[in-house]
């Protein structure tokens, strides 16, 4: 496999010596899952289409979203919602009613057709309910080198209906534009000059920046 691969890393606690949630009873040390297959990004480049869901991200006193675990069952819920209304995925908020991500994939939305709002937690400088991302924080590389105005707040419905545009971020989506919320399109309905400029710059940088797989 030497291009258009996609590598998945799963990390569990190993076998168990009997049924339990106790860590105690994995005694025979972790297994490390690699699952490779060839596989292209997941997202149309023509814009995608998300609803609300009613399923909350949870706070880090319930379930800190920094950790990165495969306890994904209120993400499912949430697409199967966008499923059943014939959306591309669903758009989660925290427990305040704030956004927090998709149920796949990180939220940026560009306001005065020149400043990225991602969603965060502006008041305290950490993500709350929205897990940490390498695509994501490649778009804060990119707008520190770009000097693109990159303000991390906290993101209610009415900006996101409100913004001249939208894209999310991820591992498998890369960048992709989101012309429609809740029915109510986003801008100008297609996808926008910054979405595509960010993306041009995105698909540059992992072209020519990582560690190259040397064949043994």
């Amino acid at each position: 496999m030497r291009d258009g691969a996609h590598i998945r890393l799963t990390l569990t606690r190993g076998i168990k010596i009997t049924s339990g949630m106790d860590p105690r009873l994995n005694q025979s040390g972790p297994t490390l899952i690699v699952l490779a297959e060839h596989k292209p990004p997941v997202y149309a480049k023509t814009g995608l289409s998300l609803i609300t869901s009613k399923i909350r991200r949870p706070p880090p006193d319930v379930l800190d979203a920094r950790i990165h675990h495969a306890n994904l069952l209120n993400s499912i819920l949430a697409k199967i919602e966008a499923n059943n209304a014939g959306a591309d995925d669903a758009l989660m908020l925290d427990t305040r009613g704030f956004v927090a991500e998709t149920n796949a994939t990180h939220v940026f939305i560009v306001r005065n057709s020149d400043e990225l709002q991602p969603s965060g937690d502006l008041a305290t400088g950490r993500i709350v309910a929205c897990p940490e991302g390498i695509t994501r924080a490649t778009v804060f590389e990119i707008c520190s080198s770009e000097k693109i105005r990159c303000v991390e707040t906290d993101l209610s419905l009415v900006d996101v209906y409100a913004a001249h545009e939208m894209f999310c971020t991820g591992t498998m989506g890369e960048l992709a534009g989101v012309i429609k919320v809740d029915d109510r399109q986003i801008g100008d309905g297609r996808i926008g000059p910054m979405t595509k400029r960010l993306s041009d710059l995105y698909t540059k940088r992992t072209a020519s920046e990582g560690v190259q797989v040397i064949d043994l």
